[in-house]
């Protein structure tokens, strides 16, 4: 049942994401960085994508995709439509993975260490789903505030 229901969500909050960069008006407002703001959206994008095709494709999925996570926040103006592949290949990872789990796996602890302690895998991938909520609402507001 979670794995249904975690497959729901990040198929609904990836469609989001790709919804949100493509909404942008301009190539150049996905990549502002307004006083105050830490982060433009673009950042926010390549840090979902490194994060879930790591801790699910990677690690879960054994994809063999080796995470840069400070280039996420350091490479600065890729193009939206490569933004939009990477969302579409994250997407894909994630929900291939996932639906590969059977409910006894997500009862198990999550393989890698985190957050300075251990949890079951359907914790982590509830915390994943969250994070992505965090930043997605992020990048809603940026595009918002940035187009207004």
């Amino acid at each position: 049942m979670l794995t249904s229901i975690l497959i729901n969500l990040f198929e609904r909050d990836l469609s989001k994401l790709e919804q949100e960069i493509a909404a942008y008006e301009t190539q150049e407002g996905i990549w502002k960085v307004p006083a105050g703001i830490s982060n433009s959206a673009g950042t926010l994008c390549l840090h979902l994508c490194g994060n879930l095709q790591h801790f699910v494709g990677a690690i879960l999925g054994k994809t063999g995709y080796l995470r840069d996570r400070d280039r996420e926040f350091r490479d600065r103006n890729i193009a939206r439509e490569d933004l939009l592949v990477l969302i579409g290949t994250t997407r894909r990872i994630t929900l291939t993975v996932i639906a590969d789990l059977e409910a006894e796996d997500l009862e198990k602890l999550y393989p890698e260490k985190v957050f300075s302690g251990t949890m079951s895998t359907g914790h982590f991938l509830v915390h994943l789903c969250t994070h992505l909520n965090y930043h997605l609402g992020q990048i809603n507001y940026h595009r918002r505030l940035t187009q207004s």
